[in-house]
């Protein structure tokens, strides 16, 4: 009987050990630090979008968000930003290699609030203050936000 007593015991130390040692061993971040990464993956995917959409269409930039519609399930993120209209893109705007002082894609409270915005190069993500991103040049597109 004190055999049995003794395995139990041992086993249940051993699933404690195991299910409090199953960290990655990465430290989460911060709530306010994790809410930023978010966003800027947000950008990031709309970034993915565009080059996957030009990549497949002789690089003719996409003039609405649902010529983005095929590319939703690898970037489900930052193709709901941009349908909700939560990201503003300036639609049917090439990228320019070197580009990275216009943008091209923006958080909608950027103007207001300042946030990340994608600049014309297509890989460059910043995050903007208000008074930064009033005087940054925005990319010459089709002039249409619309969804």
């Amino acid at each position: 009987m004190m055999a049995r007593g003794g395995i139990r015991l041992t086993c249940g130390l051993m699933v404690g050990l195991l299910l409090t040692g199953c960290n990655s061993g990465q430290e989460s971040l911060p709530p306010d630090d994790a809410a930023e990464q978010v966003r800027r993956n947000s950008v990031e995917e709309v970034a993915e979008l565009l080059r996957l959409y030009k990549a497949n269409h002789s690089n003719k930039a996409p003039a609405k968000a649902s010529d983005l519609a095929s590319y939703e399930v690898g970037f489900p993120s930052g193709f709901a930003k941009v349908k909700q209209g939560s990201i503003v893109v300036i639609w049917s705007t090439p990228f320019v290699d070197g580009a990275s002082d216009k943008i091209i894609a923006y958080e909608k409270e950027a103007p207001e609030a300042g946030g990340y915005v994608l600049m014309q190069d297509g890989t460059t993500v910043k995050k903007l203050t208000t008074e930064a991103f009033k005087t940054a040049p925005k990319a010459a597109g089709s002039g249409s936000t619309a969804k």
